[in-house]
């Protein structure tokens, strides 16, 4: 109890939500008692909580439609089975029969979280779920910064818009990119980048701003 304790991050009062937690279904089934089903059930609704409010604090301007997609890149199975499986979770899982998969480890992820939450409150919760996830909310973070390209692509409809590979520079591990920006055959912009993407859209970033 005290491993998985010290790696969650949190020391129960209530054992037996900590087991409850980490119990599967299959487990149950076999020997009886409780599993992690309703803990399950209880922690998915206050993780989507918990990076909803995140989301709406740090992106005050952005529509629902934007942050539902953001949420949901943060809390599905995939995402969230990852943690589970980087930090150890999954180790301490009661099974007593079936495949260990990405659906079960989102499930212990959430359970954990219910757990917290009968235990210590929302806010322990919120703190355990901000460690875990917070590299995530980052990604979501960066992942939401404007597409200048698709922006270009929308506001010069009609026009030929041509980006060219102009050369590759530095280490070989580390190469620059750097690129053109033409517009109708005239050179407007030009920019290096860790890779050729990048490079494109600091292009149709710099000319967009000047173009305004």
């Amino acid at each position: 109890m005290q491993d998985i304790e010290a790696l969650i991050g949190y020391t129960f009062v209530d054992k037996e939500l900590l087991l409850r937690a980490l119990t599967h279904p299959s487990y149950s089934h076999i020997h009886g008692g409780e599993n992690y089903q309703r803990l399950e059930f209880l922690g998915d609704s206050i993780v989507d909580f918990i990076i909803a409010d995140e989301l709406s604090k740090a992106y005050p301007d952005l529509d629902e439609g934007r942050l539902t997609k953001m949420r949901g890149a943060i809390v599905s199975a995939t995402p969230l089975a990852g943690v589970v499986k980087a930090r150890g979770y999954d180790k301490y899982l009661k099974m007593g029969f079936g495949d260990l998969s990405d659906n079960i480890r989102s499930d212990v992820f959430e359970a954990i979280c219910g757990a917290i939450y009968l235990d210590g409150g929302i806010e322990k919760t919120r703190g355990f779920i901000l460690k875990d996830l917070r590299q995530l909310i980052i990604t979501s973070k960066d992942n939401c910064k404007r597409d200048y390209k698709s922006a270009l692509y929308e506001k010069y409809a009609g026009h030929t818009i041509e980006f060219k590979d102009i050369g590759k520079s530095g280490e070989e591990h580390r190469p620059i990119f750097s690129v053109e920006l033409y517009i109708d055959g005239e050179l407007v912009a030009s920019a290096d980048g860790e890779n050729k993407k990048r490079a494109q859209q600091k292009c149709a970033g710099q000319f967009l701003e000047k173009d305004n």
